[in-house]
């Protein structure tokens, strides 16, 4: 874990002055703890790892419903949000970044670290901490932590402090109470039983701070949408007036499903639609997630023209039954290595429109002219495109270049990579020349249209397995896993395993330009395992068709995090072909034809 210059000391003057922790999230945003500002409405924040900087000044612009708590003095709602006079420059400090929904309380179970100031240690102190109860929640929201084996147990002084994964110092939620009572004297109860001595904590969970503050919503990963329609349901719903009771209105969206109602009754509007995203990570019985439907209702209510159109677009989303070839306006790059010399390439630019393709621009280039020359064509293109459709810059490659990072060509006047700017993907020209392996795909994807979410099968860094495997893996049409490479899959083990996926059909494969490189430990995650992990949550709620635009959003992220290199989506790769919108050349016509799945007793 990096240096955590995102800590923060929380000073609070007055006839009763208290220190607690707290976490920077954004350039000017600071939780912690409402019991550590209650009855204050400034504050003082020293970032400690930055012991030569400043202390800055801070309003308390939000706080929770902490002492009276949801159901009365239960401890819940204990959370606050400090906004700084000033923003704090990202060469001093950058704000911490949440781990995925349930990142914690689902295996493999990451370590947890908690950061506080206990009493005379100004500087900070770490205490290696686990969720007791299963992870079960308190109150409908707390998480009971206790102190693991060694070192410095909580104790006051770490309330509002952040609790990390110890590995990648991803955000999971803060502290809001400990006791420590194994080195004190028993003191007994009213009933004058002693009490066993315990060192037990409480955690506010990222998923339940979102509940107090909603603007946390569009940081954190892991919900039921992709992150800008979060964040457009997020200022909808908030901005929407009391037009249903919220109860009532969670059971209307979840009447398909016959979901149980939330562990606490929802106080407002937000807290039914962030339970909906946060918690119902699934829909059973169908492919229309509740959170949808509960746009659409507010979307019946909604008096502003313009804010019902917006949540019944968000409604509709990838139910609208727009098919990919009707979004997609697709521009198409072919590379292939010439029969003209050594490092020559041959390159053809065309569009593709309706399942008909245009005139190709044919050249013969060398290495050295290749990206310029084909980031200037691509440039070209899209100046013609019409603005009816988002682009897609498809790469043809044969299968020894589909390494090359296409994604990550930049041209002379680029601020940026290619593929941060724009939907890019890569297709395998052996696959796509190949008729019995082109059927498997088609077979694959006409089944996939009318799937809302991905499931990814993240090859396992350390035991990667036999290719053999993962093609009778993915064989079946039926199964819809996208299989994650944890490395560059150049050589072994993964060029083998990319190989078995592309024959049995696989609608898409992703991996990153780089190989994970570090040892394997029993009980520890390694970059490759974090990688695919991590991945399995972002893509979760992004319908197969929609992968390209997603995978760019994550290339986003990684270039404005301000070390791309560092960031876990660096060099994101998505092989992905969809026939509907790239016609087979084996075929006649330009729509890959529906597969029926089969009937229990078909055939008998």
């Amino acid at each position: 874990m990096a240096n955590p210059y995102w800590l923060a000391r929380i000073s609070v003057g007055g006839p009763e002055p208290t220190v607690g922790a707290g976490v920077l999230v954004t350039d000017r945003l600071v939780l912690t703890c409402a019991h550590v500002v209650h009855g204050r409405a400034t504050a003082e924040v020293r970032l400690v790892n930055r012991p030569d900087h400043p202390g800055l000044s801070a309003t308390v612009l939000r706080r929770g419903p902490w002492p009276s708590g949801r159901h009365g003095r239960d401890g819940t709602g204990d959370v606050a949000v400090l906004e700084l006079a000033e923003p704090v420059p990202q060469r001093v400090a950058r704000p911490a970044e949440f781990a995925p929904l349930h990142h914690w309380d689902r295996p493999p179970y990451p370590g947890l670290t908690a950061h506080g100031f206990p009493l005379d240690h100004e500087a900070g102190r770490s205490s290696e901490i686990r969720p007791t109860r299963g992870g079960m929640l308190i109150g409908g929201e707390l998480v009971q932590l206790e102190h693991d084996t060694h070192g410095m147990p909580l104790s006051p002084g770490f309330s509002g402090g952040p609790v990390v994964d110890s590995e990648s110092g991803e955000l999971i939620g803060i502290v809001t109470a400990a006791q420590d009572t194994l080195d004190r004297p028993p003191v007994p109860g009213r009933d004058g039983r002693i009490r066993p001595a315990v060192r037990l904590g409480q955690m506010l969970p990222a998923g339940a701070l979102a509940r107090y503050v909603p603007e946390l919503a569009d940081l954190i990963p892991g919900a039921a949408l992709p992150a800008d329609q979060v964040r457009e349901l997020r200022t909808l719903v908030t901005a929407a007036g009391p037009v249903a009771d919220p109860l009532e209105l969670y059971r209307a969206a979840t009447a398909a499903q016959g979901l149980l109602d939330p562990p606490t009754r929802p106080a407002t509007l937000w807290e039914t639609c962030w339970f909906l995203l946060s918690e119902v990570t699934e829909a059973p019985g169908t492919a229309h997630h509740p959170v949808r439907e509960f746009a659409g209702l507010l979307a019946a209510s909604a008096t502003d023209p313009t804010q019902r159109e917006r949540l019944d677009r968000l409604a509709a989303g990838a139910d609208s039954g727009r098919t990919t070839g009707e979004r997609w306006r697709p521009i198409l790059v072919e590379i292939g290595h010439s029969g003209s010399g050594r490092g020559k390439f041959t390159v053809g630019v065309r569009t593709v429109r309706g399942g008909e393709y245009g005139p190709p621009r044919l050249r013969t280039l060398g290495r050295s002219a290749l990206q310029g020359e084909v980031l200037a064509e691509i440039d070209r293109q899209l100046g013609l495109l019409a603005a009816d459709g988002a682009e897609l810059i498809v790469f043809v490659l044969p299968r020894t270049l589909l390494t090359v990072p296409v994604h990550g060509w930049t041209g002379k006047r680029s601020f940026g990579p290619l593929g941060a700017d724009h939907a890019v993907v890569v297709v395998d020209r052996q696959r796509r020349d190949s008729a019995v392996d082109r059927r498997k795909l088609e077979m694959n994807w006409a089944l996939r249209q009318t799937e809302r979410r991905t499931v990814v099968h993240g090859v396992d860094c350390a035991e990667p397995g036999e290719p053999r495997a993962l093609y009778h893996l993915l064989g079946p049409v039926e199964r819809p896993h996208l299989p994650a490479l944890p490395g560059l899959p150049k050589g072994r083990p993964y060029g083998p395993l990319l190989d078995a996926a592309l024959s049995a059909g696989a609608h898409a494969v992703i991996w990153p330009e780089w190989t994970c490189g570090e040892r394997h430990h029993p009980g520890r995650n390694c970059r490759g395992s974090r990688f695919t992990a991590k991945l399995a949550v972002e893509l979760a709620g992004s319908p197969p068709g929609e992968l390209p635009s997603r995978i760019k959003e994550l290339r986003h992220q990684a270039e404005e995090s301000g070390d791309p290199a560092g960031h876990w989506a660096a060099g994101l790769v998505l092989l992905w072909e969809d026939p509907q919108l790239l016609p087979s050349p084996h075929r006649p016509y330009p729509v890959a034809p529906t597969v029926r799945q089969s009937r229990p007793g078909a055939g008998q």
